[in-house]
């Protein structure tokens, strides 16, 4: 495998990382991290770069990542080990140069900005103390040694972490400044849909639908349609805004955007919270009366206004697909209304954000049934643990 197809693969399959590269075509940094962290970034909220080097091994390990403070208090973070000669000798190489460029790449692992990224010289110099000779650090597979000392890493940096055994190792944190910025306009062509998408585009709410619609847009082939519509007295209106139809199943997805560029930059996580509970709470609202007109054998046409004509017996499968779920608040009363949607409406509901619902679409590799079966057993494991933040574990057979 070629250093090229091995970071290609990681980037499909990783919810988020960063990579330092360095070959024929010049020096760059790539970072796969949500679109409201981009967002966030795109902004003006600081970044910094995080790198450790644990000496308590031999050769040395060393790890890197990146913090985001889109909230002051509950920031995040990107957090790996370098296990490879190029990603060593990458480093170095950018940390020798003036400035480098930085491409930011979504939960759909697609590019959607670029940069240019550059460091004061004092911190360059600190971080290529730090790595010393890049030949002289480890490389190789990532084993129960390595998840331990990435462990102190974390614990090393201050991140709140629950981690045990665990030691200090050498860390720095230097700030990167970014200009020149370049939004991507990209365009994906599926069987049914053309979508059009830009990371700026303030219309955040329609970018989601659009996201999922392109994610599904394999699984479901031309039974999936965005923005479906139902008959009323006067004209139409929207029946949901994505449905996926499998022999199996039908889905019904609500999609809920945080609001990145015009919400206020120094918005306490509370407030965000509240909102974002408030948004979910109103999709349940709406996929419970969604589903009631599929209940009802409701004619429901395409946006086109071409009539869909499927088997409206199988089992209901809504979701509310958020753009990110914050794991800080209470959640009892919106977790109580999941239960009660479900046993009155007798339909699976799942709450989720983009980021684990990518998990799920490469996990049933290819298959709309296996994504059925699978977000069945996700509302039986809400279901047991009570908790709207709990994962599904997916083991690969």
């Amino acid at each position: 495998m070629t250093i090229e197809e091995r970071i290609y693969k990681e980037l499909l399959h990783e919810p988020a990382s960063i990579w330092f590269i360095n070959d024929d075509f010049g020096a760059k940094v790539m970072v796969k991290i949500t679109s409201p962290l981009i967002k966030s970034i795109m902004k003006g909220c600081v970044i910094e770069f995080l790198f450790g080097k644990d000496c308590l091994h031999q050769p040395a390990i060393f790890h890197s990542g990146l913090r985001i403070y889109d909230d002051p208090i509950n920031y995040a973070a990107v957090i790996g080990t370098a296990r490879f000669p190029d990603e060593h000798n990458s480093l170095a190489a950018i940390m020798n140069r003036s400035f480098t460029h930085i491409h930011f790449h979504n939960e759909l692992s697609i590019c959607v900005a670029t940069a240019k990224l550059s460091f004061s010289i004092a911190d360059q110099l600190r971080v290529l103390n730090l790595q010393s000779n890049p030949e002289s650090l480890y490389c190789g597979k990532f084993d129960e040694r390595i998840s331990r000392s990435l462990d102190c890493f974390d614990h090393s940096i201050k991140m709140e972490s629950q981690h045990k055994n665990v030691y200090e190792i050498e860390t720095i944190a230097i700030e990167g400044k970014l200009q020149d910025w370049i939004i991507m306009k990209n365009t994906v062509i599926g069987f049914n849909e053309t979508n059009h998408v830009t990371v700026d585009d303030k219309d955040e709410g329609s970018i989601l639908e659009k996201e999922v619609t392109i994610i599904l847009d394999d699984l479901f082939k031309q039974k999936l349609f965005l923005n479906p519509q139902i008959a009323r007295t006067k004209g139409y209106r929207e029946l949901t805004d994505v449905l996926a139809i499998s022999d199996n199943g039908i889905f019904l997805i609500e999609s809920k955007a945080l609001g990145v560029i015009d919400s206020p930059s120094n918005k306490a996580m509370e407030k965000k919270v509240k909102g974002l509970q408030k948004q979910i709470s109103t999709g349940i609202d709406q996929l419970v009366g969604a589903s009631k007109k599929i209940t009802a054998n409701t004619t429901i046409y395409d946006k086109h206004l071409e009539e869909i004509i499927f088997d409206k017996a199988p089992f209901l499968h809504c979701i509310v697909l958020v753009s990110e779920l914050f794991p800080f608040g209470d959640w009892k009363e919106i977790e109580y209304k999941i239960f009660n949607a479900m046993t009155e409406n007798r339909i699976y509901l799942n709450v989720i954000d983009l980021r684990e619902f990518m998990q799920y679409i490469g996990h049933a590799r290819g298959s709309n049934d296996r994504l059925n079966l699978m977000l069945i057993e996700r509302v039986e494991a809400f279901v047991r643990n009570e908790n709207i933040h709990m994962k599904l574990n997916i083991v690969d057979k």
